[in-house]
């Protein structure tokens, strides 16, 4: 059973149990034993990263959910669109507009991984969160763009297996009938307006009246940008894609009824990347948090609640390998996802409460957590997991002025 693990706690003699991809190359192969000049370099160079290595005894005793398929597509999938992406903002750099972009290319670009998804199904959406060095909107976009074609693969899945009957179903059921490629292209050009001011995402800039005024009009700019050569609901999911279900998006306010089911998918892709963006925004959140603040928390009546428990379906708080804390202090591993309820995966409790690994006989498991034992998260991590288990809240507002980019996108 593979463990995640961070460069720091790696020791000569573990084998990889799947690749290490950086910037969409291979560094290091999957089942590479590791040696004390490795280690030095992951830790030289890339400090922030974790892995996956096998525990041989483990691998004896349990069998684990293999999602090694599931991260193969979304890092194929993800730098394919954050070249083109990064390909078509420095072109509007030089140009100062679209002019000089080559639109066909990119609708073939967008056909071709589209195809490539379909011949590719993946049960669970997973992002390679190790940066692309390619900046940050060109691997938002990417993500983005993953993430909501997964979603709407999903939604379309959802609906006619659920065959649901009322009438908000029913009108969800006639728009996801539709292509996906509109979905994708829109998802790829959500922010194009905002490469117009590239210094504001720099760390250390602080955003002026003028810059939050631009950024509440962006999404309205963008769909103005774009040529008529793309389909009309792409614009419609550029311009729409920071309104929300409670009508306190920007910049028009327009409440759910009045918003494309692909706009409702993008939104919640834009805001789920965009706040467990730790390579850019330093004040992201885990996707556990984010997922029960969006679902189930103070930010629930932002997201189609329909949408949000298919993304629940597919996005999954904890990867194979994790090392949760539980309550009682012991160590359980997650073996496999738990698709019904994200937040009680099945486990294999391997450690005791001093981090030492159990022998054989004492472990316990695979189990799902809390369904039909005491099993209670304590934390991942250095994360508390207690919010899992307090009663829902109440709703916070939006707020009016931005601080900073996450802001804007999240919640």
């Amino acid at each position: 059973m593979p463990l995640l693990v961070t460069c720091q706690d790696l020791q000569p003699g573990m084998r990889l149990a799947e690749a290490f991809m950086f910037r969409g190359r291979t560094m290091l192969p999957g089942g590479k034993v590791l040696t004390i000049e490795d280690i030095d370099i992951l830790r030289r160079k890339y400090a922030e990263i974790i892995l996956k290595v096998g525990d041989p005894v483990l691998d004896s005793l349990v069998e684990f959910e293999d999602d090694s398929r599931e991260r193969e597509v979304a890092t194929t999938v993800t730098h394919q669109i954050q070249s083109t992406m990064t390909d078509v903002q420095q072109k509007f750099g030089q140009h100062t507009d679209l002019g000089g972009i080559d639109f066909s290319r990119i609708k073939n670009t967008v056909s071709s991984v589209v195809e490539f998804l379909k011949d590719n199904p993946v049960s669970a959406a997973l992002i390679n969160r190790t940066a692309s060095g390619l900046g940050y909107l060109p691997e938002h976009a990417g993500n983005v763009f993953y993430l909501s074609m997964v979603l709407g693969a999903a939604v379309r899945d959802y609906v006619v297996r659920e065959r649901l009957r009322q009438t908000a179903a029913n009108n969800l059921a006639s728009s996801v009938a539709m292509d996906l490629k509109p979905l994708g292209l829109g998802a790829m050009f959500l922010d194009i307006a905002l490469t117009q001011m590239p210094h504001m995402f720099n760390e250390q800039y602080k955003l002026t009246d003028d810059n939050r005024k631009f950024i509440r009009e962006h999404p309205k700019m963008g769909a103005e940008m774009l040529p008529d050569t793309l389909p009309p609901v792409t614009k419609m999911v550029v311009r729409g894609h920071h309104e929300s279900c409670d009508g306190t998006g920007y910049p028009e306010g327009w409440p759910m009824e009045k918003l494309h089911v692909f706009v409702r998918i993008v939104r919640i892709c834009d805001a789920f990347d965009a706040a467990t963006s730790q390579k850019f925004f330093r004040t992201s959140k885990s996707p556990a948090r984010v997922l029960w603040e969006m679902a189930y928390g103070p930010f629930r009546s932002r997201y189609d609640p329909t949408l949000m428990k298919v993304f629940l379906s597919i996005i999954q708080p904890f990867p194979i390998g994790t090392v949760l804390t539980l309550e009682d202090g012991r160590g359980a591993v997650v073996v496999k996802y738990n698709r019904k309820s994200p937040f009680a995966p099945t486990v294999v409790v391997a450690f005791d409460e001093n981090g030492a690994k159990l022998q054989q006989d004492q472990l316990v498991g695979p189990v799902n957590i809390g369904e039909g034992n005491s099993l209670k998260l304590k934390s991942v991590g250095e994360e508390e997991l207690s919010f899992l288990y307090e009663a829902s809240p109440g709703i916070v507002k939006r707020p009016t002025v931005f601080n900073d980019l996450l802001e804007m996108t999240y919640p």
